[in-house]
Parts: C-alpha cells; sequence; structure tokens
C-alpha cells in the first residue's frame, strides 16, 4: 500500500514539473513582451514594475492551478519571494528556467527568487544563476 502511494505521488509531481514548465513557458512569453515594452523605455527599473511582475506571475501560477503566493521581498523589493506548498525541487527548477523567470526577472531590477514550500527554501540568484538549498526558517 505505502509503495503504491509513494509512486503514485512520484508519478504526480513528475507530471505536475512537466505541466507547469510548459504552463510558464508559454505564458511567460505574452508577459515578457509586455514587461520588455515597460521597462525598454524606463531609465530605471522601479518598485511598481517588479510589483507588477510578481502580480502576473501569481496570476499565471493560479491560471495553472498552482495556489501560491508571489510577493517582493528584501530592503529594495528585490526578491522575488514564492510561497508554494508542495513544491519540489523539479517545481522550483522549471519555474526558475521559465521563460517569464528567466528573461524577464532581472531587467527590472530583481536579484533573486526564494521559494519556500514547507520546510523547505530555495534561493536562486539571477545574476550568478545558483541556486541554494535550506531548511526554511518559519
Amino acid at each position: 500500500m505505502k509503495t503504491t502511494q509513494s509512486s503514485l505521488r512520484t508519478s504526480a509531481s513528475r507530471h505536475l514539473a512537466v505541466a507547469i514548465l510548459l504552463v510558464l513557458t508559454s505564458l511567460g512569453q505574452p508577459f515578457l513582451a509586455h514587461s520588455q515594452a515597460g521597462t525598454a523605455s524606463l531609465v530605471k527599473p522601479t518598485m511598481e514594475a517588479r510589483s507588477a511582475f510578481a502580480t502576473g506571475i501569481e496570476q499565471q501560477l493560479r491560471q495553472a492551478g498552482i495556489d501560491a503566493r508571489v510577493q517582493l521581498d528584501g530592503d529594495q523589493r528585490d526578491v522575488l519571494r514564492v510561497e508554494w506548498q508542495g513544491a519540489g525541487r523539479r517545481d522550483t527548477y522549471a519555474f526558475v528556467n521559465s521563460a517569464a523567470v528567466r528573461s524577464g526577472a532581472q531587467p527590472i531590477g530583481f536579484r533573486s527568487v526564494a521559494i519556500t514550500s514547507g520546510s523547505q527554501r530555495w534561493d536562486y540568484d539571477l545574476a550568478h544563476e545558483s541556486m541554494v538549498w535550506s531548511p526554511s526558517q518559519l
């Protein structure tokens, strides 16, 4: 019984990760076109642009059936913080490598992405393209 549940859970999470990658990649293109058009005329990235980006990402995740909360964090509001219960390594990898995040976050001033899921936290540095996992500090 436990083996069946574990196999089912593993299979479901793999399918979810692939679905998330496909949805975020396809949904990211229209948002990117809008973001890049908006940032081309800006001399300096603004908190308002980052806030609109976070709102757009949250809406895209919810449209994909993912109950996530996306906010700005950090002293300069340059951290994209995503609270996503049930996210795993594959989900996190798919998210930070989606077209929307890879091409849209850094030009408007984001320095990193922090994804929290239960007792896990992933911090992705956009400039260095590096990820660090740590236990979440609740």
